[in-house]
């Protein structure tokens, strides 16, 4: 960002000390042949300071005051002009001016965004997050300060909006448009680094869904008091992984099929139950989920208390507004479900 400032800045330097010198040149030879028009002075300013030559069009060589201006003008003005020429030429053959305007084009669509989700940290966590997250037709920004990394993930993702910097300043996180986002995930290198982001995008958005990764176990309930809805620890799950593969190889190979098939058309989906749904105060059973959905609900948790599940819930259940209901399930079956109770 800053970067693309210094650059415009540089542009506008320039093509501003263009202008000043056709202005002073064009001003000079008006006090000197006022009868003339201000497109004749303009003129003979712009092909004094090129050098072309196409002529004497004020008679300059009979007065001698005027031979003097043109002799100045050409030495300082032309020396500005081929200056300020040249380093606006290498400011376009280095790409920095495209690279600027892209940047803005960039900035202009994030603005636009709503509803998004912010993910904090390409690195060996955050990139799996993206490619769930774009398989899931989510709207992401991605928020990254190392270069190697950036370049790994827009060779894998054309169209990916990234914005380089530090996920840690709230600078960039208003550049990530953090107050129109829907979550933002937290997935830096450092857990120090991942604590003050928490409590900076709690700061700039209350109603932001924070999901945290957090290395050390000892910093999760820091977290969750920092602004975290949940924090996730990758050595954690990853050890209870292991042994799950170890003790329970086809229950590991099923979770494979769901979280990690490339192709997947099916998988894990979760539905909270809205404030207008037909279905409040109603059982399972009353609503046919089954015949309505093709599927059944394997998980169940209370609004009040959304991390306590039941599992397999009775088709007695009686759900209310703000409920959790679990499934395995389609994307297509993902959307009727979603009609059905949001």
């Amino acid at each position: 960002m800053y970067a693309s400032i210094g650059i415009l800045k540089k542009l506008c330097v320039h093509l501003f000390l263009i202008t000043l010198v056709v202005v002073l040149g064009a001003t000079g030879y008006h006090f000197l042949y006022p009868e003339e028009s201000l497109h004749r002075l303009l003129y003979m300013t712009t092909i004094t300071l090129s050098t072309v030559g196409y002529g004497d069009i004020f008679d300059i060589q009979h007065n001698p005051l005027a031979i003097y201006y043109t002799i100045v003008l050409m030495i300082i003005g032309m020396g500005v002009v081929l200056y300020s020429i040249s380093a606006v030429t290498a400011l376009f053959i280095e790409g920095n001016i495209l690279q600027v305007l892209s940047q803005r084009k960039l900035d202009k669509r994030i603005k636009e965004m709503k509803d998004h989700y912010i993910i904090c940290g390409a690195g060996q966590t955050g990139i799996h997050v993206i490619r769930e997250m774009l398989h899931a037709n989510k709207s992401l920004v991605v928020i990254e300060s190392h270069l190697p990394v950036i370049a790994a993930i827009k060779e894998e993702f054309k169209n990916l909006l990234i914005i380089v910097g530090d996920a840690t300043s709230d600078q960039v996180l208003d550049e990530a448009n953090i107050q129109n986002a829907l979550g933002i995930v937290v997935a830096l290198a450092n857990d120090k680094d991942n604590l003050f982001l928490t409590l900076s995008s709690r700061l700039r958005n209350p109603q932001l869904k924070i999901v945290s990764k957090a290395v050390e176990l000892s910093l999760i309930d820091k977290l969750k008091i920092a602004g975290a809805d949940y924090v996730v620890s990758p050595n954690f799950i990853g050890g209870i992984r292991i042994a799950s593969e170890m003790l329970h190889p086809h229950v590991s190979n099923f979770l494979d099929n769901i979280f990690r098939e490339s192709n997947k058309t099916i998988g894990l989906g979760e539905v909270i139950v809205g404030n207008s749904s037909n279905c409040i105060n109603k059982s399972l059973a009353d609503m046919n989920i089954f015949k309505n959905c093709q599927l059944n609900i394997i998980a169940y948790a209370k609004k009040s208390n959304p991390q306590d599940y039941i599992y397999n819930p009775p088709q007695e259940t009686v759900v209310e507004e703000g409920d959790i209901l679990i499934f395995i399930g389609t994307n297509h079956q993902q959307e009727k479900m979603n009609e059905l109770f949001t």
